[in-house]
């Protein structure tokens, strides 16, 4: 038993297939001329199910998710999708895991089944479902901190190191810290996807392989294709390769988060926290409470306000505190939307030289806070400005249909973390339809300063320069 249904996806000339088997499990296909494939299967799992006991295993179980199966040993599926030219990833983030392979589909043996692509598909269904999690790939627990260990450490060191090199980044500090100010104590957003070393050290490989059974089933995953296959042959693969019962996965092995939709709402009293760093310059973000995603009017409004505000050279946030200064104080200021299964967080971020001014941290960001306020209030968003942020945002939307894994990337997020294909497929008509008396009142509704959240790490004793990376805060292999 099956649900099918069929979809448009924005600029392809092809409709896109989907479909739902009884087990819960959801097949996507997107028909793309050319000879590169996208496979990525999304997983409904990520920080949003741990506690405080478990924090880290989604990552933890991510690397050792390419560790071997009963059919394929550890490193074979790397060496294999290498020879034939693909990338092979994945990522953890607080509401999903996903993994993908990008590369040629090959000689078409099979009807419209390339042979690399088959191997690949192969491969890839046999480590979602059959991954062994080998205990001599987990390693022994022991203690991160006892420095006179001499035993085995396998990946549990691998992931430690990691966990050790972004504890060090300014960035991860700073996001973590705004994390714990805007969520209530226990939720799930508070912690650091990537877990701590403790953790890591100690959770037995019992525990993991238990939450892989757990959150890894048919309801929980959705596996999507782009490429160019007929699509009756590619189901038949579909089918071959992901058959759950061959593992004796129960379709009934999907968990339930004990996290409800308006758990965000009830954040921390705390609204500014200041932390040191062995850095000469100033590090901040500064987060709002969005909406939920599904309100894709206001969620959209957003991306609007966003452009205008601090994306790009002509921003209002560049301009003011970058370009127009004769000794700007501000080296880098962004701003951008991320969605979230629980509800949207709007992030102003940026880095500053305190030595340049005679003002504490907070007075610089009080420029910062000006240049907010006015758009909020006495200088909202031009009709102007409102149609080249809104011209930039199809630009981006079109750039995504350009490669497979832009398409699947994008689809994968709506489904899993959004919960619909409307998130993307509605994206343009939602854009289209909106008007500049929305965004302003949109921007009103959650920037205001009274809801922010405000992390800074200022310099501190053995300040050293750094490079201002900016991209702390995924999780990836």
């Amino acid at each position: 038993m099956k649900e099918a249904n069929t979809i448009q996806i924005p600029y392809l000339p092809d409709e896109a297939r989907v479909v739902t088997y009884g087990n819960g499990f959801t097949f996507v296909f997107v028909p793309k001329k050319g000879d590169v494939f996208n496979i990525s299967t999304w997983v409904k799992t990520g920080s949003l199910n741990e506690d405080d006991q478990i924090n880290g295993i989604s990552h933890f179980l991510e690397h050792l998710m390419f560790k071997g199966t009963e059919r394929f040993k550890p490193g074979q599926f790397d060496k294999a999708m290498e020879s034939m030219g693909a990338v092979i990833n994945a990522a953890t983030w607080k509401d999903f895991t996903f993994y993908y392979i990008t590369g040629p589909k090959g000689r078409a043996a099979d009807g419209h089944i390339g042979e690399n692509f088959e191997l690949a598909l192969d491969m890839h269904a046999d480590m979602m479902l059959g991954s062994t999690i080998p205990d001599e790939e987990v390693g022994p627990p022991y203690d991160p901190f006892d420095p006179n260990y001499k035993g085995e450490k396998r990946e549990r060191s691998v992931v430690i190191e990691e966990i050790s090199m972004r504890e060090d980044q300014p960035w991860t500090k700073i996001y973590n810290s705004v994390n714990h100010m805007m969520y209530q104590q226990g939720h799930p957003y508070q912690r650091d996807v990537i877990g701590t070393r403790s953790i890591i050290g100690n959770v037995p490989r019992t525990t993991i392989y238990d939450y892989y059974r757990r959150w890894y089933s048919p309801a929980n995953m959705t596996t999507i294709v782009v490429g160019d296959f007929d699509f009756n042959a590619l189901e038949e693969k579909i089918c071959r390769y992901f058959d759950f019962e061959r593992f004796n996965i129960s379709p009934n092995g999907k968990g339930e988060s004990a996290v409800t939709a308006n758990a965000f709402r009830h954040p921390s009293e705390k609204r500014y926290d200041e932390i040191q760093g062995d850095y000469q310059t100033s590090f901040f973000i500064m987060g709002f409470h969005g909406p939920e995603p599904q309100n894709l009017k206001e969620a959209i409004a957003l991306d609007v306000a966003s452009h205008v505000l601090g994306e790009g050279r002509s921003s209002r946030l560049t301009q003011a505190l970058l370009e127009r200064p004769a000794n700007p104080i501000y080296n880098y200021v962004s701003c951008g939307q991320s969605t979230f299964k629980l509800g949207n967080v709007f992030f102003i971020q940026g880095n500053f030289n305190p030595q340049e001014s005679e003002g504490t941290a907070k007075d610089i960001l009080q420029q910062l806070e000006h240049e907010l306020q006015r758009m909020l209030t006495t200088e909202p968003i031009t009709e102007d400005e409102f149609s080249r942020a809104v011209k930039k945002l199809k630009v981006n939307f079109a750039e995504t249909s350009e490669t497979a894994s832009g398409i699947a990337e994008t689809i994968g997020e709506a489904v899993t973390v959004v919960g619909t294909f409307d998130a993307y497929l509605n994206y343009l008509n939602v854009l289209n339809e909106l008007d500049v008396a929305t965004v302003n009142a949109v921007a009103r509704q959650y920037l205001s300063l009274d809801k922010a959240y405000t992390s800074v790490m200022v310099p501190g004793e053995g300040a050293t320069a750094e490079d201002l990376e900016t991209d702390g805060d995924d999780v990836e292999s």
